[in-house]
């Protein structure tokens, strides 16, 4: 196994063990077990490792509670349902003494257990049934970042205070952006396009990386790398509309499109990919940007809200980078501004305008 594949094994068993302790805590509500059903059924691996962390618990039970009819008896239809599937866990039947047989026992039959909930699952999405009907939810704090590897090899970076759910299908890959910003790196597969949805705009993109950063009122798309099929509305119809759809507008690498209040611009515009791309390493860079679009973004981070009431001092524009760890430097920086004071509080930092000196009063004046 390579140093990728014992990664991506080690996020994987971390997931099987949060699982493992949400079963154990209690009755998961119906949002937990949707979310807990498309996980397993996402990758064979998910399986696998929750199956590994159950055998030490005796916790798998929990996952057939629902299921009609005991596990055995599910097994017994999911092997005639699914002749020629190799479930993950289970070992062909070898003879073995008797001790050794009821030393484990127990141990087989949880795994017959999760056999049957292996093989129900991969008949019911060989079949069809329930595709795309249970979304997984991936959400990140105010401050912090996240990544994920997704089932099909995709990678999805959440930055601070984002939401997504993801969805997969025959079709497509879906993944809804709720709120916030995130940068996609879509693994290519000619079978299913790789979609994003937010709100009204959409994008659609093939062996690709972008961003998709939704805001209260508008959205906006960075291209990295490939290019990507912007549009608003429904999408492209058919299994193969990709990059290539004729009424979406097309944004190649290194530039950048909006969607405000669901109209989508008529040019994409050229980017600086470092700057758009400097909170993947925690900060914030800006260059000729207006201050108060620089303090949102430093809102999503702070402890401490900082605000900025005058259109005046919104307006103004500056340069300059910070750390997002490190928001008392943004802070410092604004108060060396001209025409600029800070105010501080436990709840609040307030940007105002500065007084008058004696000596621009006097120059005011004759």
């Amino acid at each position: 196994m390579s140093p990728k594949e014992d990664q991506i094994r080690a996020v994987v068993s971390q997931q099987a063990a949060d699982w493992v302790v949400t079963n154990q805590d209690g009755m998961p509500d119906e949002m937990q077990r949707a979310d807990f059903v498309a996980w397993l059924k996402a990758s064979p691996m998910h399986v696998d490792e929750y199956l590994g962390m159950a055998l030490v618990t005796r916790d798998l039970r929990t996952v057939t509670r629902d299921a009609e009819g005991s596990p055995e008896a599910l097994l017994e239809q999911a092997r005639a349902d699914s002749a020629g599937v190799v479930a993950i866990g289970v070992r062909p039947a070898t003879p073995e003494p008797e001790a050794k047989r009821l030393r484990f026992g127990s141990r087989w039959a949880l795994a017959a257990s999760a056999a049957a909930v292996l093989l129900a699952a991969a008949v019911w999405w060989a079949l069809g049934a329930g595709f795309g009907s249970m979304p997984t939810a991936y959400r990140t704090a105010h401050g912090e970042q996240n990544a994920w590897r997704l089932a099909d090899g995709s990678i999805m970076r959440l930055n601070t205070d984002s939401a997504v759910r993801v969805r997969y299908s025959r079709r497509e890959r879906l993944i809804e952006v709720e709120r916030g910003q995130v940068l996609f790196e879509a693994a290519h597969d000619e079978r299913r396009r790789f979609r994003v949805a937010a709100g009204e705009a959409g994008a659609i993109a093939v062996g690709t990386r972008f961003e998709v950063y939704r805001k209260p009122a508008s959205t906006v798309v960075t291209v990295a790398e490939g290019r990507v099929a912007v549009f608003t509305g429904e999408p492209p119809r058919g299994a193969n509309a990709d990059a290539s759809a004729p009424r979406a507008l097309q944004v190649e690498a290194g530039y950048q499109v909006r969607i405000d209040a669901g109209v989508l611009s008529a040019h994409a515009v050229p980017v600086d990919l470092h700057q758009a791309f400097a909170w993947l390493q925690q900060r914030i860079e800006f260059e000729n940007r207006p201050l108060g679009e620089i303090a949102d973004e430093y809102n999503r981070y702070a402890g401490v809200p900082l605000e900025i009431d005058d259109p005046a001092l919104r307006a103004l524009r500056v340069s300059g980078a910070f750390d997002t760890g490190d928001p008392a430097s943004f802070v410092a920086f604004v108060a060396t501004l001209d025409g600029v004071r800070v105010e501080s509080s436990p709840t609040r930092v307030r940007v105002l305008r500065s007084p008058v000196s004696d000596r621009e009063a006097q120059t005011s004046g004759s």
